[in-house]
């Protein structure tokens, strides 16, 4: 672990499988610098199975997007409010 976070801070800009799992979200929705996404493009360029991951996210992306919207019933809210507050006094 010592070398991996060794290697993260004296890399010049590079990407790796771990940061492009973590930056996908905002690759695909192009909310990265230009200089981050340059590199999250340049990792994906060779690795085989973050470009995987990334497909599977445009995938998945694209089949919830054929759903329906709804909106939650209006005791929603409060029964999520209701179970976060028993499990705070549980702790």
């Amino acid at each position: 672990m010592r070398n991996r976070m060794l290697r993260r801070i004296f890399r010049r800009g590079d990407v790796d499988c771990r940061d492009t799992w973590e930056l996908g979200s905002g690759y695909l929705d192009d909310d990265l610098t230009p200089q981050k996404r340059s590199a999250v493009q340049a990792h994906l360029d060779k690795c085989g199975p973050c470009r995987a991951f990334i497909d599977g996210l445009l995938a998945t992306i694209g089949v919830l997007s054929r759903f329906p919207r709804g909106s939650p019933p209006p005791s929603f809210r409060q029964s999520i409010l209701d179970r976060t507050r028993e499990e705070d006094q549980r702790h």
